[in-house]
């Protein structure tokens, strides 16, 4: 995740600027005067005679130069772009990474993946050795050609600098080779069960810009636009200005076909509100609109709205580090789960969502398909429930003070952080008021990202909600629970480690069988759903709004929103 982005650039400048981009593409035709008529083409005089006068043919007036057609631009209203503009090192910003790099396979649709650089693919008996046809005459940006052999550099060169954000995803690949220049092979130290999904995140990257870089902390340091943005992909970086916007131009000599959209411009505005505004006003043709804006975008007949379920969960961490700042009691597998039965996601539903949100019991959520466990049952929000396991765990509230207390005598009183904003803020409170009503004190205590994410990191906290987004396959969201993860990329900061899930996560990376991973993947979700170094909250509704009367298109499959690779490149303008 990103810190969101607070300049509010000048919508006027802005437009300013774009206007002198287009004018600076404007008439470069040069007017020519009629060429003179031949001499040859005069007839002689006959001998002897005076010569009439030679005719006189007007010259036809010169051609009016054919207009440049103007860029078709799409415009989208956003509130941040990336984390940074090397793609090697930033958590955040795929959709647009997507853009401009392209993957060894790519998604389609919501659980489908197609091809990518690859066309196609194959693995053999032994379920080791991969073989992936490659795409012919991929060029890079700057017009460097992109064969196999490129792509075999990039992927050994992300698993050599240890990329935070990408290389945990290759772990397994103990050898990657070009054959010849159309063919691939990966060797991987055990079967993979899910290896073509790995592959959606091996965004391939030049050598003749990033190979001079050998250890990570080098590479980490490295954000010149112009050249950490050289991609294969069917957009092109022109201009950006951070905390401002992206100008992306249409590579015309993509090896997929030059996209239909001739620029892409994202535009940052300071508030979801500020977009929406601009969405209605024209400035811009495509937003993230809030869920308080979904009825007045839905009135307008020039406005299409979106609202897709997600593969993204809001979520309580609860400290589970053994080493840990966190009080003893809230390690107690009761407490935890009384605070389970405090929390009222229906509330959270309806006051932050405006009932665009589903409800959580597991981090994978039902719109993953069959990876979702669906045996397990939900807590229910249950406020007398909780207050009887408390008090049946011997709890009690010796002092009055509305707060139970610990067998050493010290209260259950938490520390709760969350990241600041309206409707974090709200959620926190929702959680805090459920809280107490169960014996245990957890004010809100919204905070800036930095903060929040440092002390996150040090495990140093009581309660913590967070939120992320997830993959279409599963990996990720049992990755974050591992021991290896406590180091390693530091994805799992909720701090739990448990042996026995640890085998199950490495059993299921094995397992080539769908539904002996899945039946794996299941019991994984059990063991977190028990031991709580989560609670899953809720799971947000993707909303997407666009200009109908400009942009068709838009296909609502593609993954989880319409603004993806996938979908982008179907979007034609109206007529």
């Amino acid at each position: 995740m990103s810190k969101k982005f607070t300049k509010l650039i000048s919508i006027a400048g802005f437009i300013v600027l774009i206007v002198s981009m287009l004018a600076a593409c404007g008439d470069g035709a040069t007017k020519t005067a009629a060429p003179p008529v031949p001499e040859d083409t005069q007839a002689p005089a006959p001998a002897d005679t005076e010569a009439p006068p030679p005719a006189v043919t007007e010259a036809p007036p010169p051609a009016e130069p054919e207009e440049p057609a103007e860029p078709v631009t799409l415009r989208l209203g956003v509130t941040w772009i990336w984390g940074s503009p090397n793609v090697n090192v930033s958590w955040t910003g795929w959709n647009t990474y997507r853009m401009i790099y392209d993957s060894v396979i790519e998604y389609k649709e919501m659980g489908v993946y197609g091809p990518g650089l690859a066309k196609s693919w194959s693995v053999d008996e032994s379920g080791l050795v991969w073989t992936l046809d490659i795409e012919e005459d991929v060029t890079f940006h700057d017009g460097t050609p992109c064969t196999a052999v490129e792509i075999a550099w990039s992927i050994n060169w992300m698993r050599q600098v240890n990329s935070d954000a990408l290389a945990f995803y290759f772990t397994t690949f103990t050898d990657v080779v070009a054959l010849d220049e159309t063919t691939l092979q990966i060797t991987t130290s055990a079967p993979v069960g899910n290896f073509v999904s790995l592959l959606v995140w091996a965004f391939i990257v030049p050598e003749s810009v990033y190979g001079e870089f050998e250890t990570h902390d080098e590479m980490a340091e490295f954000i010149d636009i112009s050249a950490a943005t050289n991609g294969t992909g069917p957009y092109m970086v022109s201009d950006y200005q951070e905390g401002e916007y992206l100008i992306l131009e249409a590579n015309e000599n993509y090896w997929g076909g030059a996209p239909n959209v001739d620029r892409l411009i994202y535009q940052i505005y300071a508030t979801q509100d500020g977009t929406v505004q601009a969405l209605r006003a024209g400035e811009v043709d495509g937003i993230f609109p809030p869920a308080t804006a979904v009825g007045t975008l839905q009135e307008d007949p020039n406005i299409e709205v979106f609202i897709v379920d997600n593969i993204s969960v809001d979520e309580l961490t609860i400290n589970s580090h053994e080493d840990g700042t966190q009080p003893p009691s809230l390690n107690d597998p009761i407490v935890r789960l009384a605070i389970e039965y405090a929390i009222d996601r229906q509330k959270i539903i309806n006051l932050v969502y405006l009932g665009y949100a589903s409800p959580a019991k597991t981090h994978i959520g039902p719109v993953m398909g069959d990876w979702h466990n669906t045996d397990i049952e939900a807590i229910p929000f249950d406020i007398d429930e909780g207050n009887r396991i408390l008090d049946e765990a011997g709890y009690l509230d010796t002092d009055g003070d509305g707060i139970r207390e610990w067998s050493d005598g010290s209260p259950l009183e938490y520390r709760f952080m969350g990241l600041e904003g309206a409707s974090g803020t709200r959620l926190m409170e929702i959680i805090s008021d459920g809280l107490i009503q169960v014996g245990i004190s957890a004010p809100a205590n919204p905070i800036a990202y930095d903060q929040q994410s440092a002390l996150a990191y040090a495990y140093d906290f009581d309660l913590n909600y967070w939120f992320w987004g997830m993959d279409y396959d599963p990996e990720f969201g049992l990755v974050i629970f591992i021991c290896e993860q406590l180091e390693g990329w530091g994805w799992n900061i909720n701090g739990y480690c448990n042996a026995e899930y640890d085998a199950l996560y490495d059993l299921q990376a094995v397992a080539t069988v769908h539904e002996e991973r899945v039946e794996l993947i299941w019991e994984m979700q059990e063991m977190i759903f028990n031991a709580r170094p989560w609670i899953s909250l809720v799971h947000p509704s993707t909303i997407t709004a666009y200009r109908s009367d400009r942009f068709t298109g838009f296909d609502p499959a593609s993954t989880y929103n319409i603004f993806m690779k996938y979908s982008i490149l179907q979007v034609e303008p109206v007529e």
